[in-house]
């Protein structure tokens, strides 16, 4: 038998020499242990330690909060969460378990047979998953340590788990350490895991069993939670991205115009909804695509993405599947320091774009039917017919001499249709040169004649879809172009000057004659067929002088609109009045209006707020009607000349005497009503003639 010296004598003084170490070592250790539970035990019976240079203050500091809280030194009695509560835990905590699991599993996997276990908890200090060999697992199960065990100061005491979390920073406990005498049969090396913005989400704790101790654990722990940290910072990463990615194709896919995105070498790489919608082709056989394959070869684009430089409210031409479609856009590059990355295209379809349209060239209907003022019966009658008129999608005649307010009743009608909230476009016939009207009215290609823009021009026919497109004084149009209105109104579709493709017609055709398109027809001026596509219903405004007894509301309307307009509030005397309501007004509306605002500034310049006789009589119209006798039959002066009052007593008596005393008719010939009449009788005491 040889002795230990005998066996000592035979190593290598290398190994004499890391035996000696070790062995001080371990003694040395096993002395720091005795001290530790002998400050543990004086702690523990005096509350306090006298020397306590073995302790560590963060540990000491943790001891004296435990005995404040009344923590048992010596029994555990552990907080647990419910199997419901624990569910609701995990469930909370998914994204740290599913992130950090990989982690674990590897590490403890290359600890096998060494007595370690790792705990995750989450940032209140429960336990949510443990990873280790089984029998370390139930060993620790036995101990009070499991999946829903809350591991806070305030239930077990000191221990490493909650001076990481506390504290900030990983923290290493061995043995006596631990304020609870059951947990001091472990060595606990924790650090904590903080997000994206330095918040705590939880711990991983290394626990073995105590003489197991050594600084290398820590150490392992602290790279254990920062992969995990780096790793939930860019899963958090990825899915912001996600999400932002998520939010931009939300966004693309919600807005109303539809929107594509070329990459630098041209291939498709954001095609939304609404292009496709408008297009006729799915995103998905677009994305990833060579744009001239998809949508044919588009020079505004190309020229974009070569140069660097867009354009504002462009018509587009696409070509896909054979198929032509005309949108209007923008096209704006997408540049950086290193140049041109790409282009973006936004774009309204044309038939659809309809707030575009409206706001293009002023594209708007002002007037409704309650702009259209007079009472009386006739003119009644005329608005409740439009109004009806309205409502149904035909083809509409306005006829009326000029200043009866025809645009003014196409206006209330189109905003009292269906296509309200789409483009009112007029066009007056009669103001554009015969050879121009063709290419103002049906478009045209680029390149198609000489001084065409180079990217073409839509027409009225086109701008108006989903609208209304108001042909004023259609008596105009020339036979030729007269042939080419009824084909497009037969067919319901056009094509524009140099193009091939059909463009279905899609507005509302409503026309306006101040002559009689009936006589018109008669004497071969205008094409019969063509009269009979636009008559479908007729709108005849009857002139100002057959509905003499809307003159006084008209008056009053435009002495009202005109105090505004010139910021200067004005009324009429009673003469001028009943000279205005004489007159024939030749010029209709349109020059009674001009007439009252007329005398409003003839009446201003005298400081007057009020419209006299001699600003009425300033006018040559009405002037020279009355000295030459040119007025209709009924209000003829026979005098020669007069004061007011009498050529208005004249007229009563006349009509009177035409009216063979009928005083209903009599007034409205006047203009009046039937108690102002008997008034003015009384006041000239006119004898009222005995009827036939």
């Amino acid at each position: 038998m040889h002795s230990r010296d005998d066996l000592g004598m035979d190593l290598p003084e290398e190994y004499k020499r890391l035996i000696k170490k070790y062995m001080e070592e371990s003694i040395n250790f096993l002395n720091y242990l005795k001290c530790l539970k002998d400050n543990w035990k004086t702690f523990i019976t005096k509350g306090k330690i006298d020397n306590a240079k073995f302790i560590r203050p963060e540990v000491l500091s943790s001891w004296k909060r435990s005995r404040e809280r009344g923590v048992d030194p010596y029994n555990l009695y552990p907080i647990t969460l419910t199997p419901e509560n624990l569910k609701k835990k995990l469930r909370e905590n998914q994204e740290l378990i599913d992130i950090a699991s990989p982690f674990l599993d590897a590490f403890v996997s290359n600890l096998r047979g060494s007595g370690f276990r790792v705990d995750l908890l989450d940032k209140d200090l429960y336990i949510l998953k443990q990873f280790g060999e089984p029998e370390l697992l139930e060993t620790a199960r036995k101990q009070g340590s499991y999946p829903g065990v809350s591991r806070c100061e305030e239930v077990t005491g000191t221990n490493a788990i909650n001076l990481a979390a506390v504290l900030g920073r990983p923290i290493q406990l061995v043995g006596p350490e631990h304020y609870n005498a059951q947990l001091q049969y472990w060595t606990c090396s924790a650090t904590p895991l903080f997000d994206e913005n330095g918040e705590l989400i939880g711990v991983v704790n290394i626990a073995g069993h105590y003489l197991r101790f050594h600084q290398h654990t820590l150490g392992m722990t602290i790279a254990l939670g920062k992969a995990i940290e780096f790793s939930w910072c860019q899963n958090r990463l990825r899915k912001e991205k996600e999400l932002t990615s998520k939010y931009i194709e939300s966004i693309v896919d919600s807005i109303s115009d539809g929107l594509i995105a070329l990459n630098d070498e041209g291939y498709i790489t954001v095609f939304n909804r609404t292009a496709g919608k408008i297009l006729g082709i799915s995103p998905l056989e677009a994305l990833k695509q060579p744009a001239d394959t998809i949508l044919g070869y588009q020079p505004v684009v190309y020229e974009a993405l070569r140069t660097g430089k867009g354009c504002i409210d462009r018509e587009m031409i696409f070509n896909v599947r054979n198929k032509r479609k005309t949108v209007i856009g923008n096209v704006v590059p997408v540049t950086s320091n290193e140049g041109v990355n790409g282009v973006l295209a936004v774009f309204k379809e044309l038939s659809r774009a309809r707030g575009f349209i409206k706001n293009l060239a002023g594209f708007k209907a002002y007037f409704t039917f309650a702009d259209l003022k007079g009472s009386g019966p006739r003119f009644t009658q005329t608005v409740k017919l439009a109004r009806q008129a309205s409502t149904l999608p035909s083809n509409i005649l306005i006829l009326g001499e000029s200043g009866t307010g025809k645009e003014m009743f196409a206006q209330a009608i189109h905003n009292a249709s269906g296509s309200s909230d789409g483009p009112f476009v007029g066009i007056n016939c009669a103001a554009i040169p015969a050879e121009l009207i063709e290419s103002e009215l049906f478009g045209y290609e680029g390149g198609a004649f000489t001084g065409a823009k180079r990217e073409g021009q839509p027409g009225k026919f086109e701008l108006a879809a989903d609208g209304t497109l108001f042909l004023d004084e259609v008596n105009a149009m020339s036979m030729a172009m007269q042939a080419k209105l009824l084909r497009v109104l037969q067919n319901r579709s056009f094509t524009r000057i140099g193009g091939i493709n059909e463009i279905p017609l899609k507005a509302r055709i409503i026309a306006a004659s101040n002559k009689d398109l009936w006589e018109e027809v008669r004497q071969g001026n205008f094409r019969e067929d063509l009269f009979y596509r636009l008559n479908v219903i007729t709108v005849e405004i009857p002139p100002l002088r057959e509905r003499r007894e809307d003159i006084e509301e008209l008056i009053h309307h435009f002495c009202q609109k005109h105090s505004s307009r010139l910021n200067f509030n004005f009324t009429i005397s009673e003469r001028a009045l009943e000279l205005l309501k004489i007159y024939h007004w030749p010029g209709n509306v349109r020059e009674l209006e001009n007439v009252i605002e007329r005398c409003a500034v003839l009446a201003y310049s005298r400081s007057s707020n009020c419209i006299e006789e001699q600003d009425v009589m300033s006018y040559p119209g009405i002037k020279k009607a009355l000295e030459t006798g040119d007025q209709p039959d009924e209000f003829k002066i026979f005098s020669n000349t007069g004061n007011l009052e009498t050529m208005e007593k004249q007229v009563i008596v006349e009509v009177l005497s035409q009216t063979q005393g009928n005083i209903s008719r009599a007034a409205e010939k006047l203009g009046i009503t039937r108690k102002t009449l008997y008034r003015k009788i009384n006041k000239y005491g006119i004898m009222i003639p005995a009827k036939k």
